[in-house]
């Protein structure tokens, strides 16, 4: 008989970002999945270019398509250009 091991596949950054959006607890988000989530379901405001060009570059990093810190960066260019609260952990 076989065992099933569980195994994680979350991809994350070297440096998790902390955000304060306005009127909400503090959030750490850690990795590219995380940050979809809060792009699809927590953005406190309009959808610019910025959030655009993050949105894609998550979507990419979880399929390896591009370095998993570019999508940090670009997440974090659109978190600034939201005037989200933001601490670089």
């Amino acid at each position: 008989m076989y065992d099933v091991i569980d195994v994680e596949f979350t991809t994350l950054w070297t440096k998790p970002v902390r955000l304060a959006a306005r009127g909400r607890d503090d959030q750490m988000i850690r990795g590219p999945e995380e940050a979809i989530h809060f792009l699809s379901r927590g953005w406190p405001c309009e959808r610019s270019s910025a959030y655009i060009n993050a949105k894609a570059k998550c979507a990419a990093a979880v399929l390896h398509r591009v370095p998993i810190e570019a999508s940090r960066a670009a997440f974090v260019t659109a978190c600034l250009d939201a005037r989200l609260v933001l601490e670089q952990v």
